[in-house]
């Protein structure tokens, strides 16, 4: 059942010899050329001379070696032989290493797993209730039901691993050199909330969506099977569990296919292969094929991660640290492979650089993406885990970096325990004990609070169920015995990143005022300098877009990280940072804000900062914002002021959350009414503005939308040039709150004159 399955080798078309060149064919060639050209300019910028040549030097290596790879590549031919494993494994036989892991004497992904019988009767003990959910989440597994950020797909009784399940859309299985990320089916990819045919043909997603079938093959779904084993002791899903890994052993082969083209889908699916191997280990299905089968596939896991690290002398992401966790991760946790010491050896150091370089001072990963952010924390949280548990030291400044991230959480959380989504975020989880929603991080806080044994994280006295899976028995007796936090978490700066918290009791605003990130080169950054979301009485009103997706459709991948969608100020109608057809992952030139002032105390929070995103046209414009927070009032002032010289169109974006009612009165007030919460957006400033409601969309988890409001208010006016709004949040019955926030303001204003265009 368990041997090298037989697998045709894909069709390559060979390109026809001797064809006649024709005018219109040259003109082709040069628009390829010159979009190449136009990339590679793109991917350079920002580098110095040297840095440029060991890039160019870099590439040239690599696309030497993947030529020779592919040469000789075949699909029935790279996968790990029974003769491979021996050999890999010269200094201990196979039997006598499945006898280790059996009796336990093996290393172990997290705590929680290296006792899993005593992990599994605390988690029944404290949780009744997961014994019934995680069979039902299981139970769909069987039927071929799996969930995909948030959607249940029905792949049928035959999992393709290769298609898109919204759309049927396929690719081929090709080297992985020559397997690219847009689908040569081009099917549309179908929403949701809405019908495919009721959207314009010029809304309609050109490409199927390779983000949705990398995230079935990281195979998180193998551990939530694993985890109902675990609770339950149904054979039947550790019966699944092998079809589907023998199914996708010989769909993939290794080096073929759109599920090996990034090293980074390779590591992380690695790490739930160890995992699931774990949870169902005491199975007595797990044969000794069984283990022999999942130790090849992460052979040629670790082997193609090491051969094709997504390193880049322009910039390190979340990418090459996935890359670095996969392989630490296959080293440690199979020391008996010929390679694994190199591998932890190699990886190791190489974190602890990254950790340096990626993550700033504050504790804010350098990508400027809170989605991201909590991925980067969790492939860290594994490396220190795994690192703690083999009783390796790590230097006491790194541990206390990581602790910052955790801050970082612990303040950027909502009162009620999501995350805002600043920049880009594809709910990227490196282990999911189980499913929940992606802007829920709140179960970092409990694992926070055992791995530092600091109750400042214990924001609740209920512990978190994936906690127990990092640290097992001995994680939740040292929850019990922290102290509860005593304060809730107050308004915080990171300076580092530029982002400002502004918050007390139910009233919570995030600030970005952080640049592309990546030292500027980043790939996960928003035009949305200066942008502001609120949340208030137990929900959001003000709300960051999300991403919706990546490569499935350019124009809504880039309508979610335009300036409209986010809430700022756009001029003239240009977004502040530049967004250009054909790069889904660049900005440019970077736009980094200036941050002015910062103050908090009790009664306010004040923050004044500026950027010079629109100083690039004949008439450069500066817009400075300046968010002034009354906790003792509890509402937001928000003045943005524009220097330079002109007349130019102003636009005042205020993006509301899905599920809101918005009303307009006579006085240009928009108010957005969520059940008994409510939500103001005042004129203060007495300028003749010209109001609209456009439609908006807000995406929770990646590849899906809801329908959203956004209240515009634009006007031409000559510079310089001054406006103030109110964003005040308010129960039903308290609507005096408005004009008394209006009348102290109005109040406090020096009489300054405003010119308008005409």
């Amino acid at each position: 059942m368990y041997g090298r399955p037989s697998v045709a080798a894909p069709h390559f078309h060979k390109a026809n010899k001797g064809r006649a060149e024709t005018p219109a064919r040259t003109c082709i060639r040069g628009l390829f050329m010159l979009e190449r050209l136009s990339k590679i300019r793109e991917k350079l910028r920002g580098l110095t001379a040297r840095e440029a040549g060991a890039e160019a030097l870099l590439r040239a290596q690599r696309y030497a070696r993947r030529a020779i790879d592919r040469a000789s590549d075949r699909p029935d031919a790279t996968y790990i032989t029974d003769s491979d494993l021996k050999r890999s494994m010269a200094n201990v036989s196979p039997a006598s290493a499945l006898a280790r892991l059996r009796k336990r004497a093996w290393p172990h992904l997290t705590v929680g797993l290296s006792d899993l019988a005593r992990t599994a009767q605390v988690i029944k003990e404290l949780f009744p209730d997961a014994i019934e959910e995680a069979g039902r989440e299981a139970d769909h597994i069987l039927a071929h039901r799996i969930t995909l950020f948030g959607r249940a797909f029905d792949f049928g009784p035959q999992i393709d691993w290769h298609a898109d399940p919204a759309t049927g859309a396929r690719w081929p299985l090709k080297h992985f050199s020559h397997t690219g990320l847009l689908s040569e089916a081009k099917r549309p990819l179908k929403l949701e909330q809405e019908k495919e045919d009721s959207l314009p043909q010029q809304e309609r997603n050109p490409y199927a969506d390779v983000r949705v079938v990398w995230e079935l093959n990281r195979l998180h779904h193998f551990v939530i099977l694993g985890r109902a084993y675990a609770l339950t002791g149904d054979e039947r899903y550790t019966e699944e569990f092998l079809i589907q890994l023998a199914s996708w052993y010989e769909e993939n082969p290794p080096r073929f296919g759109v599920n090996w083209t990034v090293a980074m889908e390779v590591a992380i699916r690695a790490i739930n292969f160890i995992a699931a191997m774990d949870l169902f280990r005491a199975s007595k299905l797990m044969t000794d094929d069984a283990f022999a089968l999942i130790w090849k596939t992460l052979i040629a896991h670790g082997r193609f991660i090491r051969a094709n690290l997504e390193f880049s002398h322009r910039t390190l992401s979340n990418h090459y640290l996935s890359n670095l966790i996969g392989l630490y991760s296959i080293g440690m946790m199979l020391p008996d492979l010929g390679e694994s010491r190199e591998w932890a050896q190699f990886s190791a150091p190489r974190l602890l650089e990254e950790m340096e370089r990626q993550v700033y001072r504050d504790g804010v990963d350098y990508e400027g993406a809170t989605g991201y952010h909590r991925l980067v924390l969790e492939i860290f949280m594994a490396f220190f885990a795994i690192s703690r548990a083999s009783q390796i030291n790590l230097p006491a400044r790194c541990w206390h970096r990581l602790e910052a991230m955790f801050e970082f959480v612990r303040y950027y959380l909502k009162p009620d325990g999501t995350a805002p989504l600043i920049g880009d975020s594809d709910d990227g989880r490196l282990i999911k004990f189980k499913e929940r929603p992606a802007v829920d991080h709140s179960y970092l806080m409990p694992i926070a609070a055992i791995l530092f044994e600091n109750g400042a994280f214990k924001q609740s006295r209920r512990l978190d169920e994936e906690a127990l899976w990092w640290f097992g028995d001995p994680g939740r007796e040292q929850f019990e015995r922290l102290p509860s936090a005593e304060d809730a978490p107050s308004s915080r700066a990171f300076q580092e990143a530029q982002i400002f918290i502004e918050r007390e009791g139910p009233l919570y605003a995030i600030v970005d005022c952080g640049d592309h990130g990546a030292g500027g080169r980043g790939s996960h950054a928003h035009a949305d300098a200066l942008s502001i979301e609120v949340f208030a009485y137990d929900r959001t009103f003000l709300r960051d877009p999300g991403t919706f997706v990546y490569t499935a459709s350019e124009r809504w991948r880039n309508l979610f990280r335009s300036t409209a969608y986010h809430n700022t100020v756009r001029v003239d109608g240009k977004d502040i940072s530049r967004i250009s057809e054909g790069h889904p992952f660049a900005l440019g030139p970077n736009v980094k804000p200036v941050v002015n002032r910062w103050e908090s105390t009790g009664e306010r929070d004040l923050l004044d900062a500026e950027h010079y995103g629109y100083v690039h046209g004949a008439q450069p414009v500066v817009h400075g914002r300046v968010v002034t927070f009354d906790k003792r009032e509890g509402y937001w002032t928000i003045e943005d002021r524009f220097t330079g010289k002109g007349s130019h169109r102003l636009e005042f974006f205020f993006n509301f959350d899905a599920g809101l009612e918005i009303e307009i009165d006579s006085e240009l007030r928009a108010i957005a009414l969520g059940g008994d919460s409510r939500l103001a957006i005042v004129p203060v400033s007495d300028h003749p503005f010209e109001m609209k409601e456009e439609e908006r969309w807000v995406s929770l988890s990646y590849g899906t939308r809801a329908r959203a409001s956004a209240i515009i208010y634009s006007l031409r006016a000559l510079l310089p040039f001054e406006n103030i709004m109110l964003v005040v949040p308010y129960r039903r019955g308290e609507e005096a709150k408005i004009a008394h926030a209006r009348s102290a303001i109005r109040g406090q204003l020096s009489g300054v004159s405003y010119q308008l265009s005409e």
